[in-house]
């Protein structure tokens, strides 16, 4: 239709691979970078969630402007939730005085999950602080997941919630003491930011996702793929109370920058620039 168009890249292909059928390695690497590539630079701009997805984009070759904006979330919903949603939860999900993780994540493949249920197994048998994980969400891969937690005994420490509505999710949020993730597919990690707004600190697998979000120490810990370090990391925070504390306080003030608000904001001024941009090609062309 020859008018602007603006790509908001927010999706790492190659991590999806095994939902394609071909060669898992020949699409990984040729068509899913290629498939981006040639969308990109047919673009007149391109919005990224953060500055390593941006480093991604122009190692395979995209030449279109780039804008790093991270997507926003509502940070207010996450400050204003009833105390007495919050115990009545606690209640249906028998929950006591055992500190609580809480992680939000479809349950398939590339969000790593068998990883976290491995490291929980190996947590549960180095501390004598109880706690209880809860998986939020669902997807293909409930069923084996389960069979694992179950293969494990791990009933008491893992469970699987399944899908949570998503005027509910604040409340979810707020059952935490800390967040825990493992997912390598992310470009911005927003469940992350979502569980910092409801006061979590975070321990993360690093990946491109991760890195602009999590600040190490500060609001939470990134660790290697290594299940060594982040049970390590999670332990932190479990048994360090003045620790967690410090983490989730900082973790609160980092997220409110990311509000919706600011983000409208942004993405105004970058739609806006790219049509004065297009509009003084047009105008070049005219004149040649």
């Amino acid at each position: 239709m020859k008018v602007p168009a603006i790509y908001t890249y927010h999706t790492r292909l190659e991590h999806y691979a095994h939902f394609v059928p071909l060669p898992g390695m020949l699409f990984r690497n040729l068509i899913s970078h290629a498939l981006i590539k040639r969308f990109a630079n047919k673009c007149d701009g391109v919005i990224v969630p953060t500055y390593s997805t941006e480093e991604y984009l122009r190692m395979i070759g995209v030449k279109t402007p780039t804008y790093v904006q991270p997507t926003g979330i509502e940070y207010q919903r996450f400050q204003e939730v009833n105390e007495d949603d919050i115990q009545r939860l606690r209640e249906q999900q028998g929950l006591g005085k055992e500190k609580v993780f809480v992680s939000v994540s479809r349950l398939s493949n590339e969000k790593n999950i068998d990883f976290m249920i491995e490291a929980i197994d190996t947590l549960r048998a180095s501390t004598d602080v109880p706690f209880r994980f809860l998986m939020i969400g669902d997807g293909h891969q409930r069923d084996r997941l389960q069979k694992k937690i179950d293969d494990l005994g791990l009933q008491q420490y893992f469970t699987l919630v399944g899908a949570v509505p998503p005027d509910e999710m604040a409340t979810w949020y707020r059952l935490g003491d800390a967040f825990l993730f493992a997912s390598k597919s992310e470009t911005q990690g927003m469940v992350i930011l979502e569980a910092m707004a409801a006061g979590l600190p975070v321990v993360a697998v690093r990946s491109s996702g991760i890195e602009d979000v999590v600040r190490h120490g500060h609001n939470g810990f990134k660790t290697p793929e290594r299940q060594d370090k982040w049970v390590q990391a999670v332990k932190r925070l479990l048994e360090e109370d003045s620790l967690r504390e410090e983490l989730a306080k900082q973790a609160l003030e980092f997220a409110e920058e990311f509000s919706v608000e600011q983000f409208a904001t942004d993405v105004r001024t970058i739609y806006a620039s790219t049509l004065a941009l297009a509009e003084k090609k047009k105008n070049r062309h005219w004149d040649s």
